[in-house]
């Protein structure tokens, strides 16, 4: 399996942190990658960039899974084939709290001109102090660290994006509250960020279809039953529950309905539409899909299952790029617009999956455009560099 293919087992989890596999001891190997002096880049008005090098102490989730790895070797071979003025240098966190808080120490000793931080807890105060106290600018992923700014995707808006593609197909057809079901597959322990996509896919496709009107703040980790038409199952991120899940509610499915299938992540996804095969449920014409995770299977399946018609894609390996590009804008004294600057997403249709992504592969050959919380990441000069960004030159 590649590394973007791994997301399948993680993406549902990843926001809440819950990766529990792996942990690891005190001791830490941090490695070095470093590119030259760029000839130029853009510069803030606020301050001109910093003489030689720009320095990066950066603490990975976990090295020892592919996913989270492949963030790592994606930044390292752009800084080892372009000249970014960029150096950085590594540290395992090893999904450990105690390992991220001595790699946090160990960091602000390095004394470079910003950090990065992927957390591996949500308890974080330990190592907010101590960045705050050091005065270096620091950026964190997937976890709000206070004195530090925020990365991140909006599972809120896969949810809704996700719903708008699938909402106006199903419409189109016919589909309403008369003759479609809707399944929703979420991760309870994952919390409600996670989960925050399919609750919004579910309010966002009842107002367009004209099913019950449930809010998605009023859809929890314990509600099964949602209106009329729709029920939420929890899949637990997994292939096998899912299956078992969908295999044990599908009699409550009115016979000869259509059904529309999303979850939090492709494997809960494949195993949900797996338990409809099997129970001969899943005709072409009658299920509309969209899934969650822009790995292979997703995509595989946007490209040639009519049933699958949407994909959200959120370009794990290129989340080190947008650290780098907000490290050096924090660096110049910019301040982010909002608490939450937005990672890389897009919900792919079959008319667009081929515009950002490289033919018959998962690997992206266009990243989206900037947006109002993320468009002062341009002013670093980092991602100008990288120019594969429309609308940076």
């Amino acid at each position: 399996m590649d590394d973007k293919g791994r997301r399948l087992k993680i993406l549902g989890i990843a926001m809440a942190l819950v990766v529990g596999a792996c942990s690891g001891g005190a001791s830490n190997a941090p490695s070095t990658a470093a590119g030259t002096p760029a000839a130029s880049t853009e510069a803030s008005a606020e301050a001109s960039p910093p003489a030689g090098p720009f320095k990066i102490s950066f603490s990975n989730y976990i090295e020892a899974a592919p996913l989270f790895h492949s963030m790592h070797t994606q930044l390292d071979t752009v800084l080892s084939s372009m000249d970014t003025g960029v150096e950085i240098k590594w540290y395992d966190n090893k999904g450990d709290p105690q390992v991220m808080l001595q790699n946090v120490q160990l960091m602000i000793q390095d004394k470079p001109d910003a950090l990065v931080v992927y957390p591996v807890t949500a308890s974080t105060q330990g190592i907010s102090q101590l960045i705050k106290d050091s005065g270096i600018p620091c950026v964190t992923l997937n976890l709000d660290t206070p004195d530090c700014d925020f990365l991140n995707i909006d599972n809120a808006a896969l949810g809704v994006d996700s719903a708008k593609i699938v909402g106006e197909i199903a419409k189109s057809r016919g589909w309403n509250a008369s003759n479609t079901f809707v399944l929703i597959g979420q991760n309870a322990a994952a919390g409600e960020q996670v989960n925050a996509c399919v609750t919004n896919f579910y309010s966002t496709i009842a107002d367009i279809l004209g099913l019950d009107k449930v809010a998605a703040t009023d859809i929890g980790a314990q509600t099964t039953k949602i209106g009329q038409n729709a029920i939420q199952f929890d899949g637990n991120s997994q292939l096998e529950s899912s299956f078992t899940a969908v295999s044990n509610l599908l009699p409550a499915v009115p016979t000869g309905y259509n059904i529309i299938l999303y979850t939090v992540n492709n494997d809960s996804t494949s195993g949900a539409l797996r338990a409809l095969a099997a129970s001969g449920r899943a005709d072409n014409d009658k299920t509309l899909i969209a899934g969650l995770g822009g790995d292979k299977t997703g995509v595989d399946n946007l490209r040639s299952d009519p049933r699958w018609v949407a994909e959200g894609d959120i370009f794990f390996n290129w989340w080190g790029e947008y650290a780098v590009a907000m490290a050096q804008s924090l660096a110049k004294g910019i301040k982010p617009p909002a608490d939450v600057t937005a990672l890389p997403q897009i919900v792919l249709s079959k008319d667009t999956v081929d515009q950002y992504l490289l033919p018959d592969s998962v690997e992206a050959k266009q990243l989206p455009a900037l947006d109002s919380t993320n468009e002062f990441l341009k002013q670093g000069g980092f991602l100008q560099i990288i120019n594969n960004i429309p609308g940076l030159q």
